[in-house]
């Protein structure tokens, strides 16, 4: 993704601001403080591929520091700190042990826990897509209330889906082949970019599906709290569906206050309690989606069939070097077919 000087230049400017003012910040409460406001006298907010950028040229410039230190809980987690200490050592270190036992809490919800080994977060994503889905009233489930399944249309598939379920669309009234939906949902604070592991998993997973019934109308759909732009461009451009809750569900294990003394301190401002259910999915599932799966499904077909070689290996972790590969040749690939790019 090519960098723009003038935004890894706010960039920079914005993040020294930030740790003049909070002293110290874990990565992703400064890429919430960054890319998640708008700011005065500008029609847009700051990428956080700009602020990967911008952070590294910072530290190459002796500006920033990146100091790992444990918390309360035992967590090695490491704080952004700005270099110049001058009257204010005392001061940086405070900040920065108050945002690691911040961060150590909220990464005890989201990663799980003795009490609570699949976290808290993640789950609560799940049940507030789940109950979207079934507020929406356009799909039939393929389990109880719209649950995990390892098998779809008798295919057991390399993990399972969060949920799946069919579509039937119409056309001047008359009902037409269902569209088998299949969805994987990431309730996490990191935005989705075309070349983010997470979106593989789910389209990987319909690549398996389609090889095996090659005529079925079938549409991936990936449920996430953030997506970059370019995100949505791969989704209509290949075949799948991309939705983007922008709220957190945090579950409801843990007080309100002390979301509230997460979310103010982190500055996670669509960290929320609760399940759900997502309005956004639900607007969605019973707009946009059912008017138009039929179209996205026959779009997915080509998609699979032509690219869906290079899913499976991006849906994995590979070094950065073979990852930009891998991208390089999809998005090669997808242009010589005719597809716009732009992702």
């Amino acid at each position: 993704m090519s960098e723009q000087p003038e935004y890894v230049d706010r960039a920079r400017t914005l993040i020294m601001d930030t740790l003049n003012q909070e002293l110290a910040v874990v990565r992703l409460e400064l890429e919430a403080r960054v890319s998640e406001h708008f700011y005065v006298g500008h029609a847009s907010n700051i990428d956080p591929h700009h602020v990967t950028t911008a952070l590294r040229e910072l530290k190459s410039d002796n500006l920033i520091q990146r100091v790992t230190a444990p918390s309360r809980g035992g967590h090695q987690i490491e704080t952004i700190q700005p270099a110049n200490r001058t009257n204010r050592s005392t001061a940086i270190d405070r900040a920065a042990a108050r945002k690691r036992a911040l961060y150590a809490k909220y990464t005890g919800w989201a990663q799980g826990t003795v009490r609570h080994p699949q976290g808290l977060i993640g789950p609560a994503g799940e049940q507030a897509v789940r109950s979207a889905i079934l507020a929406a009233s356009a799909l039939q489930p393929l389990a109880p209330g719209f649950g995990e399944v390892s098998t779809v249309l008798g295919v057991q598939l390399s993990g399972p889906v969060d949920s799946a379920g069919f579509l039937v669309p119409q056309i001047a009234g008359i009902p037409q082949a269902p569209v088998t939906a299949i969805f994987e949902v990431k309730n996490i604070r990191g935005w989705i970019y075309p070349q983010s592991p997470e979106l593989f998993q789910v389209l990987s997973k319909a690549v398996e599906l389609q090889a095996a019934h090659p005529n079925l109308p079938i549409v991936p759909i990936l449920v996430c709290r953030r997506a970059h732009e370019t995100t949505f461009w791969m989704a209509k451009q290949l075949g799948f569906i991309v939705i983007a809750m922008e709220r957190q569900y945090a579950g409801t294990a843990m007080t309100d206050e002390e979301v509230i003394e997460v979310r103010n301190g982190l500055d996670f401002n669509d960290l929320h309690r609760g399940t759900g259910p997502s309005l956004r999915v639900q607007e969605r599932l019973q707009g946009p989606i059912s008017q138009n799966c039929a179209e996205i499904a026959e779009t997915w077909r080509g998609t699979s069939a032509g690219l869906g070689h290079y899913f499976a290996a991006l849906k994995g972790k590979q070094s950065s070097p073979q990852r930009a590969l891998l991208m390089r040749q999809l998005r090669a690939a997808s242009t010589k077919r005719g597809d716009r790019g732009g992702w």
